[in-house]
């Protein structure tokens, strides 16, 4: 996992769409990066979101779309989930997924979740590439550009 990210921080690429903000992304990312292991690593999913969940009756009965599996702080899955749900449903139901999963998890320290969520903001900057109607896109900016500015403001940035 941490491989995958220092590719994309390394990645001296353009960026096509500034108004994204990847450029300051990676550069606050570049100055931290790789994190001090906070939490013991764990098999991660890489692409957890609801669109790759199955449901039977009420409870969730596979997750699928493991071409991204990793091992890495599981933070990262919590912040591309985060992300996604924020995309999909809103910020209410982003911060019920967040509390749940604290409640869920125990012992896990938490205070690289701001900067988990930048990375996850950063691999989930390409949706204007997605084909999206200019609606969703216009929602999805939204919502991606509240999501980096919570992350910078828990770090004080």
């Amino acid at each position: 996992q941490e491989d995958v990210f220092r590719e994309m921080l390394e990645n001296s690429s353009a960026d096509k769409d500034d108004s994204l903000h990847k450029g300051f992304i990676k550069r606050v990312l570049k100055s931290v990066w790789p994190l001090p292991s906070r939490n013991k690593h764990t098999l991660l999913h890489g692409d957890f979101w609801p669109g790759n969940t199955l449901w039977r009756n009420g409870r969730l009965a596979a997750v699928i779309d493991w071409e991204d599996a990793a091992v890495g702080d599981p933070l990262a899955d919590l912040a591309n989930g985060r992300l996604e749900i924020l995309f999909q449903f809103g910020v209410e139901a982003m911060k019920d997924f967040t509390d749940q999963y604290r409640s869920l998890v125990g012992n896990m320290d938490f205070i690289h979740l701001p900067y988990w969520d930048l990375c996850a903001a950063l691999r989930l900057s390409a949706f204007p590439e997605w084909g999206l109607d200019e609606v969703v896109e216009k929602r999805m900016r939204e919502r991606h550009a509240f999501f980096v500015k919570q992350a910078m403001e828990e770090l004080s940035i």
